[in-house]
């Protein structure tokens, strides 16, 4: 198993506290439970340093993920912003919204958080050919930095990716299907994945990509392979009409072990990045 070093974000008093856990229980040091940021910092972190050789913690991924309970903290979300529906100030300028800062993941760290789990678009395009788009890899790269100076662990979640937009997230907000208050034309849906291989293939490729590039990262401690997946109701439109089949045993008679059937996916997903990552959980 593959073990890691964490650096970790000092605070005046946490400083305080590790120096009189030194004096006081010497023979501590050398238990190697999971360690993460304090859960009660008493000020603003100012610096993130290794700790001498003496107190260096090394984790396991998985070890975070065993036992009671030891990840703690929150769920970011971002998408593609699309000027022509979202403006120049409701997401940000873009590409990616809305805009997050250093101070935001370091008020996380402040309040006791030691993870955060980035809901994001995935690193490969929507449409075909699909292929990786640098703005998306650039700005989850940005992310995980971010969390790393601050002391975060991270969990990367993939909302879209090839054969599905960020629209599946606001099905029935169109303006055929509210004509009062739709706000995107249904154009703007891309279900494909559902029934379309080469876009499964595409999760599966893009994941594997993704993970040969973050295996290594320390702070990244699990893949979440796609944010609520749901076949089961919107289908593959607009490759047909939508499914909204919400009994499981009637889903599974009709659809079970066809590209609608999630179950058959994951599996595909998991052994890509099995062939380049061992060690990083998968959600």
């Amino acid at each position: 198993m593959r073990w890691f070093r964490l650096s970790l974000t000092l605070t005046p008093g946490l400083l305080l506290a590790l120096l009189l856990a030194c004096t006081l229980s010497p023979s501590a040091q050398g238990e190697g439970e999971p360690f993460g940021p304090s859960a009660n910092p008493t000020s603003t972190p100012t610096a993130t340093v290794y700790l001498p050789l003496t107190m260096q913690h090394y984790v396991s991924k998985w070890a975070l993920w065993t036992g009671p309970t030891q990840l703690r903290g929150a769920n970011i979300y971002q998408r593609r912003v699309y000027p022509e529906l979202d403006g120049s100030d409701f997401l940000g300028p873009g590409p990616l919204g809305p805009p997050y800062t250093q101070a935001d993941f370091d008020n996380l760290a402040v309040l006791g958080a030691n993870v955060v789990n980035i809901s994001h678009p995935g690193l490969f395009t929507e449409e075909p050919p699909y292929q990786l788009d640098p703005d998306v890899q650039d700005n989850l790269d940005r992310l995980l930095g971010m969390a790393e100076q601050a002391g975060l662990f991270a969990v990367i979640t993939f909302r879209t990716g090839p054969g599905r937009s960020e629209f599946w997230a606001f099905w029935g907000e169109d303006t055929e299907s509210d004509p009062d208050e739709g706000w995107f034309d249904p154009s703007y849906y891309n279900n494909r994945v559902w029934a379309d291989q080469a876009a499964q293939d595409g999760w599966v490729a893009m994941w594997r990509y993704t993970a040969q590039r973050y295996r290594d990262n320390p702070i990244v401690v699990g893949y979440d392979l796609m944010c609520e997946p749901n076949a089961n109701e919107v289908g593959a439109y607009p490759i047909g009409d939508p499914l909204e089949v919400w009994d499981p045993e009637a889903f599974y008679a009709d659809y079970g072990s066809t590209l609608y059937d999630w179950n058959q996916l994951y599996p595909r997903i998991v052994a890509g990045i099995r062939e380049v990552d061992p060690e990083t959980p998968v959600l």
